[in-house]
């Protein structure tokens, strides 16, 4: 189970970034927003978890541990170099009210929810404890956009923290699933 904490705050990071990227650009996140975000979230998340167990039925043990722990090693390179590169936040707010309502929060929530959805595939396992993933997401992610908006501090930071969790997490998963 402190895996799978583990693994959605490392993913959530990254809205904690946006939170505060948005903040700092005077754009407001009004709690439907938030929760539009959320439940996209959830909800791929959800589908891929399902879709990773299907993969897990058909593959053997530890195939499916180092097709995770690749695909969290992936998702942590990839925020890494995020992290090292230029801070860029992709402009949601399209009718340029500085709030970014609901239907402009569907962009945002699918965006985020890829790194998440990407990661539940490669969580396979019987227990329930994996159907906890996707609901930890979606709290620790409305939790980090909301907490963005509050906190000021260095984005790449915050980026590259997540990343490389991922990449610790990932390498455990793969090295595991090889013994």
């Amino acid at each position: 189970m402190g895996v799978i904490i583990l693994l959605a705050i490392s993913l959530s990071l990254d809205t904690l970034g946006i939170g505060m990227a948005y903040a700092m650009s005077g754009i407001r996140i009004p709690w439907s927003t938030k929760l539009v975000i959320a439940a996209l979230n959830a909800l791929l998340t959800a589908a891929a978890v399902f879709a990773g167990g299907k993969l897990g039925e058909r593959l053997p043990v530890a195939w499916c541990s180092a097709l995770g722990g690749g695909v969290l090693l992936f998702l942590g390179i990839r925020m890494l170099r995020s992290a090292l590169g230029e801070d860029r936040t992709s402009h949601y707010d399209r009718d340029d009210s500085h709030v970014l309502e609901p239907w402009e929060g569907i962009a945002l929530g699918l965006t985020l929810a890829l790194d998440s959805a990407s990661a539940g595939i490669g969580i396979t396992g019987k227990s329930w404890v994996v159907w906890t993933f996707p609901v930890l997401t979606a709290l620790t992610g409305i939790t980090f956009l909301t907490a963005g908006g509050k906190i000021r501090c260095n984005l790449r930071r915050v980026n590259g923290a997540g990343g490389v969790i991922l990449i610790l997490l990932g390498l455990l998963r793969f090295v595991c699933g090889l013994c």
